[in-house]
């Protein structure tokens, strides 16, 4: 299952010229491909809208327990003191377009 990740932050919490914050997104950039595989995932990339402040992270886990439990790792709950965050299931291109298809 592939489960998207929106991490959104306002601009005067932006990691990019605040310090308090830099470190806290640099360990969650540095780890969160490790910490999935931890709990049998896939880390299948982020990107960011630099200009929203919003991060789009992307993974492939074999069940939500999964990851919730990666979640609930302190890098990434880390991210939460000064993100607000939603992640939810999302089919790819190819699975909608079959669904649509039916």
């Amino acid at each position: 299952m592939i489960v998207m990740q929106v991490l959104s932050h306002p601009a005067e919490l932006c990691p990019s010229h605040e310090s308090k914050y830099r470190p806290i997104s640099v360990n969650w950039y540095e780890k969160v491909e490790s910490l999935a595989v931890k709990y049998g995932m896939k880390f299948l990339g982020s990107y960011a809208d630099t200009n929203m402040h919003d991060i789009y992270a992307l993974y492939d886990t074999p069940s939500m327990d999964a990851f919730m439990k990666f979640g609930m790792e302190p890098e990434i709950m880390a991210m939460g003191h000064f993100n607000k965050g939603r992640a939810f299931p999302v089919m790819d291109h190819r699975s909608t377009l079959a669904l649509v298809k039916k």
